[in-house]
């Protein structure tokens, strides 16, 4: 009987679907699975009492995967990315809904190929549902709705520390694997019209975002605007995603990266032994392993705010109009969850919780801009405190 849903990583993200599940209404036996023990351990003394099972595992044993997909109405994929696909094919073929939190274009477009599967298994899979990728999406798709004709769609998200340091103005509020991918891969956009790829860390631009945070400055990454440029190709003429930062982190990022710190080039280094040169190992490292150990060193960031943007341009009756919507979220002491875990967290279960209980009823493998029912999402997001912004 299938009356559990797997989470598939015992992180920071984890936690927040783990406490949506247990939490809100309707609520959901959860399985968790990790490798790590301590990571269990961590999540078991944070949950508490509950209705959840923990196994230490592999997500890359496929037997494990199907055993417990057997009692799964849905599994969300909140590790790595070099996990999903197979994890996903794993869901298919045991008739489990998968969302995950994306991360990896590439990795994405291999899991639309499964469509036609997962269509005859009657599963419905959505990638890339995290903050952005995943909630952007849904917010892309709602901006679309309240046009007749849309000319511009341009989306604007970051998660920021409440108290930002020199040099970098930064802290880690999620992997730095992730991190890594959005900085280094190409990203991609809607110019005149046409699908196109820019550099990562250009496109610097100032946001004025309001009180408390003033001016911000955003320049373009990879992976946020996800399938929406295929989806709106052919509709609108300019399309742009782009992360948001405390004015100067793109200067001192940009010259890590033009070092080659963002690179997975494996670089020969002399590690020093005792001091005696003879006796001096030489090991192979790749720059960005050293830059995420670096970053990790201070940890993640726990007092931090996810600040969005997005706004679109075109015609509704025959007029003029901009849509606007707006979000501001700030880490919450009382349930011990960062903002980038619930603004990411939260709106995968809500993806998950649609697919389970109804609410969408497509299959295959859906883009969240055409497939998730965007206010339904924004009501069950206030529920959990994350408000949402529209007007125009």
């Amino acid at each position: 009987m299938k009356d559990s849903i797997l989470i598939i990583g015992a992180g920071g993200m984890a936690r927040a679907i783990a406490y949506d599940l247990l939490n809100f209404t309707p609520k959901h036996k959860v399985t968790l699975l990790d490798r790590d023990q301590a990571a269990l351990d961590r999540l078991a003394e944070y949950l508490g009492t509950g209705d959840v099972k923990y196994v230490k595992g592999e997500a890359t044993d496929r037997e494990l995967l199907r055993s417990l997909m057997k009692t799964a109405s849905a599994a969300i994929g909140a590790s790595s990315y070099k996990l999903h696909f197979d994890a996903c094919e794993a869901a298919i073929e045991s008739g489990t809904h998968w969302v995950d939190l994306g991360g990896n274009p590439t990795v994405v477009q291999k899991q639309f190929a499964l469509h036609e599967k997962a269509l005859a298994a009657g599963v419905g899979v959505v990638p890339d549902s995290g903050l952005a990728p995943g909630f952007i999406n849904v917010v892309g798709g709602y901006i679309a709705s309240q046009l007749d004709q849309i000319d511009e769609l341009h989306f604007r998200v970051g998660g920021l520390p409440q108290n930002p340091e020199p040099p970098l103005f930064y802290g880690l509020v999620f992997s730095p694997e992730g991190l890594a991918n959005e900085y280094h891969e190409p990203a991609w956009v809607i110019e005149n019209g046409d699908i196109k790829t820019v550099e990562s860390l250009t496109g610097w631009e100032r946001i004025y975002f309001g009180a408390p945070n003033g001016t911000l400055e955003a320049f373009h990454t990879a992976g946020g605007s996800s399938t929406m440029v295929e989806t709106f190709k052919g509709r609108v003429k300019a399309l742009d995603y782009k992360t948001l930062r405390y004015p100067g982190h793109l200067r001192m990022i940009k010259l890590l990266g033009d070092i080659g710190f963002w690179s997975e080039s494996v670089v020969n280094v002399k590690q020093a032994s005792g001091g005696d040169v003879e006796t001096s190992k030489f090991v192979d490292v790749a720059p960005r392993d050293v830059l995420g150990a670096l970053l990790m060193r201070k940890g993640y960031v726990t007092d931090d705010l996810v600040a969005l943007m997005a706004w679109g341009i075109g015609t509704k009756d025959g007029k003029p109009l901009r849509v606007e919507v707006k979000m501001l979220d700030y880490s919450e002491e009382a349930t011990g969850l960062t903002a980038m875990a619930r603004t990411t967290g939260f709106p995968a279960t809500l993806v998950a919780r649609m697919l389970v209980e109804g609410t969408i009823r497509e299959r295959g493998v859906l883009r969240q801009e055409g497939s998730v029912p965007a206010e339904a999402m924004f009501e069950a997001l206030a529920i959990r405190g994350v408000k949402v912004e529209v007007g125009s």
